[in-house]
C-alpha cells in the first residue's frame, strides 16, 4: 500500500476547522453546521490539531473532528501534537517525547480510536527533531496512531529524518502563485503524502480569480467558482497532493469539498496550466502528468 492510499485512501478536498475555532464571533453550532456541509459534499478527510484550541478548551478543534467523524464513520482524521495554545493571543511549541506522546494519547481519547495521522505540528520550531520524529515513529509502531508526518518542515528537514523512519505525510504551506512547490516535489518523489494548506494563498494574497484568469473565465461559463474549478485543476495536475482548505460559510464548505468529485477536462486543465505558467509557477511535467 503506497503512502497515498496508506494515508487519506482516495484524493480529493480535506477540510480544515482552524478558522472555525480560532475566527472571532464563530459559534459551536456555526462551526458543526460547516463540518457536516464539508462532509456531505465528500470532502476525504478532517484535518485539525491540538492547537486549535480556546483557552478554556484544548479540546475544541478536534471535537469538532469528531463531529466529522460522526457524520460520516471511517473518515479520516488528521491532528497535529506539539503546538498548543496557552493564552488568548500566545502558543507554544514542544516537540518532547512527553509532550508528543501526552498529546496523541489525548487525541486519541477524544476520536475513540487512533488519529489516522499525526503530523508534528510546528517541525520548524523544534530543537531536536530527531527526537521527534522516533517518537512519533514510536507511537505509530505501538498502534497509538496509524500514521505519522511532519507540518511547516523543510526540505533539510525532510533528508534528515529520513535516516530515522518513512514519514507518510507533510503539511505545508503551498499557495497558488505565492509559494513554490520545493517540498511538494521533494514528496512526490519518496512516496510521502503532501497535504497543501492555504492553496489560494491566504488572506493577504492577490484575488484568485486575477491569478488564474483563464480558469476564472471557465467558472463563469460553467456557472461554478473560480476556487472549485481551481481545486478540481489542482487535485488533477498535481498526484499525491490534497489541498486543505478552511471555509467558515456552509455555502463554500460545500463547494469546496465537492471540487473533489468533479471531473476535469482537458480545457480546464490546459486553462489551468496556462494561468499557471503566465505567473512562472514551475509545473513542467506535473500538468502533463495529470493530463494523461
Amino acid at each position: 500500500m503506497d503512502a497515498v492510499t496508506q494515508v487519506l485512501g482516495e484524493r480529493g478536498v480535506v477540510l480544515g476547522v482552524a478558522s472555525l475555532v480560532l475566527k472571532e464571533g464563530m459559534t459551536a453550532e456555526r462551526a458543526e453546521d460547516v463540518v457536516r456541509a464539508g462532509v456531505a459534499a465528500g470532502a476525504v478527510a478532517i484535518d485539525t490539531a491540538r492547537a486549535y484550541a480556546t483557552v478554556d478548551d484544548e479540546a475544541v478543534g478536534e471535537r469538532l473532528a469528531k463531529v466529522a467523524r460522526d457524520a460520516r464513520p471511517g473518515l479520516p482524521i488528521i491532528t497535529k501534537a506539539g503546538h498548543f495554545r496557552i493564552a488568548t493571543s500566545a502558543w507554544d511549541a514542544d516537540g518532547s517525547a512527553e509532550r508528543l506522546r501526552h498529546d496523541a494519547e489525548v487525541s486519541r481519547e477524544v476520536f475513540g480510536a487512533p488519529p489516522s495521522l499525526l503530523l508534528l505540528h510546528r517541525a520548524d520550531r523544534v530543537r531536536d527533531i530527531e527526537e521527534s520524529v522516533r517518537t512519533l515513529a514510536e507511537l505509530r509502531d505501538e498502534g497509538v496512531v496509524e500514521t505519522i508526518g511532519l507540518s511547516n518542515a523543510s526540505i533539510e528537514m525532510l533528508e534528515q529524518v529520513s535516516a530515522i523512519t518513512h514519514i507518510n505525510a507533510v503539511e505545508n504551506r503551498l499557495g497558488l502563485g505565492v509559494d513554490n512547490f520545493e517540498e511538494y516535489r521533494y514528496c512526490a518523489d519518496n512516496d510521502i503524502a503532501f497535504l497543501a494548506y492555504a492553496p489560494f494563498g491566504g488572506p493577504q494574497a492577490a484575488p484568485l480569480a486575477t491569478r488564474v484568469p483563464r480558469v476564472a473565465a471557465l467558472a463563469i461559463a460553467r456557472e461554478t467558482s473560480v476556487h472549485r474549478l481551481t481545486l478540481a485543476a489542482l487535485i488533477d495536475a498535481l498526484p499525491g497532493l490534497w489541498p486543505v482548505v478552511g471555509p467558515t460559510r456552509v455555502e463554500s464548505a460545500a463547494d469546496a469539498a465537492a471540487a473533489g468529485r468533479d471531473e476535469v477536462d482537458d480545457d480546464l486543465r490546459s486553462a489551468f496550466a496556462e494561468d499557471m505558467r503566465s505567473r512562472d509557477v514551475p509545473l513542467p511535467g506535473l500538468s502533463e502528468v495529470g493530463a494523461e
